[in-house]
């Protein structure tokens, strides 16, 4: 029976799930010739006996009953498969449901009459409609500038053509533009029958905003290229190096150069300009490309008989095998800059001399004025001395105006002279422990802090500075006397002098708790005769912190104060530190 089913099949046309009554009662009379062939194998006695009671049974009752049976089986095979089918094809529907229901892309379908049949939830989240509201009407999407498209569109697809990948402005249900790639499909049945339309829309706003920034970037840069003033190059390195070619140069670089685009594209730099191996730019342009880190090249003379300019590069990689050259014309800019850097210096020997003629009239004068001054005030303390009881009352007071006045004189003098001498003679920066600078200039005022009543605290460590010792001597003692007079008439004056280090610069700073100094008043302190209090309140000429700037500037370095009015004061002085 197998043997016979394996020959059916075998010789079978085609497989089928399910047979005709004729090929199963066929199939049963083939089986049971079969198997009445097989009995000619049994002994002689016995197969007259068998074929004598069973042949005729066997050929006209067993293929009728193959038949029905094999009817029945077939049917319910093709049942089975049916129910398998049903199950699988139910599976596969809600699987494409859930697909759809959760797809991030929109997906539409319409009818013949362009209703809406189903509307999927990224249609609902993109559009702003909900299912319900547009399911059996028309796309609520469409603006009325692109209806007659949308319907052009889907004409093309009723006639079996799809769209992909085109791009269109929508609506949303908020009145707002939103922009969406679309792909259209016809629907068919399975006859092959159109019976509606697929869109599948992606919202791509995002993505068109940024290409229309980087379009509008684009285009910004072309502009800023081709109208910039300076001259730009774009070369590609081939050969793995051996050589350098121009891809690119913008109109500005044309001009510099004296070439056009056309005569240069494809050409080797060193074919185009000899002298860039020779005044090394090519092997900036090489390292540039290796390396990928940018370069300046420093201004060059270029002159190869075509060309004679001196021009300035910096040379950047692009892409792995692309670099760009930026470069510059300087050669009027160096003209124009040796011209100013002549008169510059034409002017500030000019300046020199004038405030050498001053500084010398100012001394000139200072010096004359004391001769004259001495006689004054000796007179009048003469006249006091001898002659106060033939004097009235009113004259003796007249008499110690006088003698005040050239006081203030004879100090105001003393003080201008100092500070011209300022600045005369040659600057000697070397270096100087500011230690004993520091340690010096408390020892020069040792009487004055004694009879005072002051304390004067230095720290017990200072580093090296890079100073003149003579002007620097000059600052702290002036600075030392200004924390000595303006200190509260009720307390005794108590100054601390210390150091900070600051980078490569040291701060000296002198601290008091004197009167303070109000901070509209901070910078105008340093200024030359500038005073804030009388000189009945506080002695002094108001050239000390001016001594001070000018000392402190001329070795390179600065002065400020730090006070708030009626709490003390701190002056910081900025001189370079001395590195061994």
């Amino acid at each position: 029976l197998c043997k016979s089913s394996l020959l059916w099949r075998h010789f079978s046309k085609e497989r089928r799930t399910r047979h005709s009554i004729v090929e199963l009662y066929l199939f049963g009379i083939l089986v049971h010739v079969f198997m009445l062939l097989c009995m000619l194998l049994l002994p002689s006695p016995s197969r007259e006996t068998f074929y004598a009671v069973a042949a005729l049974p066997v050929m006209l009752i067993y293929p009728a009953a193959t038949t029905v049976v094999g009817w029945a089986m077939t049917a319910e095979s093709a049942r089975r498969r049916g129910e398998i089918a049903e199950r699988v094809l139910a599976a596969t529907s809600e699987r494409l449901a859930t697909i759809v229901k959760n797809s991030p892309i929109a997906i539409v379908s319409l009818d013949l009459e362009y209703r809406v049949r189903s509307w999927n939830e990224a249609a609902e989240e993109i559009f702003g409609w909900k299912s319900s509201e547009v399911i059996g009407k028309p796309l609520p999407y469409i603006p009325e500038n692109m209806r007659e498209e949308h319907a052009r569109m889907n004409e093309e697809t009723l006639r079996g053509l799809s769209i992909y990948g085109k791009r269109f402005v929508s609506i949303r249900k908020d009145g707002s533009e939103v922009v969406v790639k679309v792909f259209i499909a016809p629907i068919r049945n399975d006859k092959g029958d159109l019976e509606g339309i697929l869109g599948i829309l992606e919202d791509v706003t995002a993505q068109h905003k940024a290409e229309a920034a980087l379009k509008e970037s684009e285009l910004r840069f072309r502009r800023l290229y081709m109208n910039m003033n300076a001259g730009i190059a774009i070369y590609k390195v081939t050969n793995s190096g051996e050589d350098v070619v121009f891809l690119d140069m913008n109109p500005a670089g044309c001009k510099i150069t004296g070439v056009t685009k056309e005569e240069i594209l494809g050409r080797s730099v060193r074919g185009v300009f000899p002298k860039v191996v020779e005044l090394g730019l090519y092997d900036t342009m090489i390292e540039v490309w290796k390396t990928g880190r940018s370069k300046h090249h420093p201004v060059m003379n270029y002159r190869d008989g075509k060309l004679d300019l001196r021009v300035e590069n910096f040379v950047y990689r692009n892409r792995p095998d692309e670099i760009v050259a930026v470069f510059e014309d300087v050669t009027k800019r160096e003209l124009t800059l040796q011209e100013l850097e002549r008169r510059v210096w034409y002017r500030t020997k000019e300046l020199e001399e004038v405030n050498k003629e001053l500084e010398a009239f100012t001394y000139s004068m200072a010096h004359d004025l004391k001769a004259p001054l001495r006689a004054i005030n000796g007179f009048s303390k003469i006249i006091s001395d001898r002659y106060s009881e033939l004097i009235p009352e009113e004259g003796t007071r007249y008499l110690g105006f006088i003698l005040k006045a050239g006081e203030d004189m004879s100090e105001l003098i003393t003080g201008l002279l100092e500070y011209s001498k300022v600045g005369r003679s040659p600057l000697n920066l070397e270096i100087h422990s500011l230690k004993e600078i520091v340690d010096e200039c408390v020892s020069t005022l040792s009487t004055r802090i004694e009879e005072e009543y002051a304390s004067v605290q230095t720290a017990s460590e200072m580093p090296n500075v890079y100073v003149d010792r003579t002007l620097m001597k000059r600052a702290v003692i002036n600075l030392l006397q200004n924390s000595l007079t303006y200190h509260k008439p009720e307390e005794r004056a108590e100054v601390k002098i210390y150091s900070e280090r600051r980078g490569e610069w040291v701060h000296l700073i002198v601290e008091d708790n004197g009167i303070g100094i109000s901070q509209k008043f901070h910078k105008r302190i340093f200024n030359i005769f500038q005073r804030l209090h009388s000189s009945e309140d506080f002695p002094g000429s108001g050239i000390g912190l001016a001594i001070v700037k000018k000392s402190i500037t001329l070795m390179g370095g600065d002065v400020s104060v730090q006070s708030v009015l009626g709490e003390g004061a701190k002056f910081i002085v900025k001189i370079k530190e001395a590195r061994l």
